[in-house]
This record gives structure tokens, sequence and C-alpha cells, in this order.
């Protein structure tokens, strides 16, 4: 289909206005941060979401709280003045987990979570809002030395990047505890300890997924906890 001669400067120039426009645009918004910055600080906000195991709650912040995972079977796993060691005040909490961004909670069954939920969530976005010290001390990844035999290396790598999001996701974490004739020993921890489908979830995703990338090595993974 040809275009007309008319036809075609009329769209070049709906295309010059068009770029006019969006220049203007640009320089207006770089004006508007230069004369806005954006807060150094801002407000804890935590929502809290369900994992698949029943007796745990996921309790997310939109800031970062931990640089590393720490789990609390009971307070004495807690430092003193800290947040994890607040919410072990409450009678109804039995276990913490804590990841980059939230706060696993595993409750008795005694009590339902929906007579419970909103209250933790305001004590914690508070005292988080309050500059409490969340946790202490820290716990370091495990590093790999040169020592650690190159599979081990291989799995926790394929972990990293395949598993643990996932895992995560639903409030949990996993971490290798050895390799030995082809069984793989495993801890899950946060929602993933004790959940009822955590069998599921170990069988059918995370050994699955370690043969299918390792079939020499890896016959069976076990988890020790589970």
């Amino acid at each position: 289909m040809s275009i007309s001669k008319e036809e075609l400067q009329k769209k070049e120039e709906e295309l010059k206005t068009l770029q006019e426009k969006y220049i203007k645009a640009k320089k207006e918004l770089e004006n508007y941060k230069g004369h806005n910055p954006l807060p150094d600080k801002y407000p804890y906000s935590i929502y809290s979401e369900s994992t698949p195991n029943p007796l745990v709650m996921k309790f997310v912040s939109n800031k970062l709280l931990a640089d590393h995972t720490k789990e609390c079977k009971s307070i004495k796993d807690t430092g003193a003045n800290t947040l994890l060691r607040k919410l072990f005040s409450f009678p109804f909490i039995q276990e913490i987990f804590i990841s980059k961004n939230y706060i696993s909670i595993k409750k008795h069954s005694s009590i339902e979570w929906h007579d419970v939920t909103n209250q933790l969530r305001m004590f914690i976005q508070d005292e988080l809002n309050n500059n409490i010290k969340i946790y202490t001390p820290p716990i370091e990844k495990v590093k790999f030395t040169k020592n650690d035999s190159k599979i081990i290396q291989e799995i926790n790598t394929i972990i990293e990047k395949e598993i643990r999001p996932n895992i995560q996701m639903d409030g949990g974490d996993i971490e290798i505890v050895s390799l030995d004739k082809g069984v793989l020993k495993v801890i899950l921890k946060g929602a993933c300890s004790g959940c009822p489908s955590s069998q599921i979830t170990l069988k059918d995703g995370i050994m699955r997924l370690l043969k299918e990338k390792c079939p020499r090595q890896i016959s069976e993974v076990i988890a020790l906890n589970d």
C-alpha cells in the first residue's frame, strides 16, 4: 500500500511531536527527582503469608531483616534484647526461623492462626520501627574450602539457584549435611521442618532434580530432621 507525500509528512510531524513530548517529560521527571529525593529511611511494613505447613505462618518485610538464616528452636537460641527473644514471650510460639526479608513462626496446635496473626504482625512491625535489634549473633553461611569435594560444591550451587528460592518462598530453607555412597543428607528448616508435604517436596522435587543433575553421584536424599 503506497503512502502519499502529504501523509508521510504528517506522520513525520506526529513522530517529531511525540519525541518532543518524551524529552520534555524526561526533563520534568529528572527535575522532580532532583528536588524530591527518596528518603534515606522508610518504615518497616509487615504482611503475613500462609505456608504449606499449617503450623507455620510467614511474616514478610518490605526491608531486609537478615544477611544469614537463623533457626531458633527455643528462647535459648536467641540473643538478649532481640526481636526473636521477644517473640518467644508469646506462649503459643514454638519455633522461629529468619531469613532475608521474612520470619517464619511455628505455633503450638492449641491455638488458631486467625486468632493471633494480626497481633503478631503488628508486634513485629512496631518493634522493627522502634529500631530493636533483630537477632544475634549472625549465622554465617557454610563456606566450602578446597578440601571439600567438587560434587558437594556442585550440589550446593544447584540448591542455591534452583531449589532454595522455591523453598524460601514457602518460609523454609535447606542445608547440606553430608554425601556418602550416593546418599545426600540434608536438614530442612523453618516451615519445611515437620511440614506434612515436606516428604513430597523432598522426593518429588529436591531428590528428582538432584538425581537428574547428578545421576552418578546421588541415589537418594534424606532429611535428618523429618
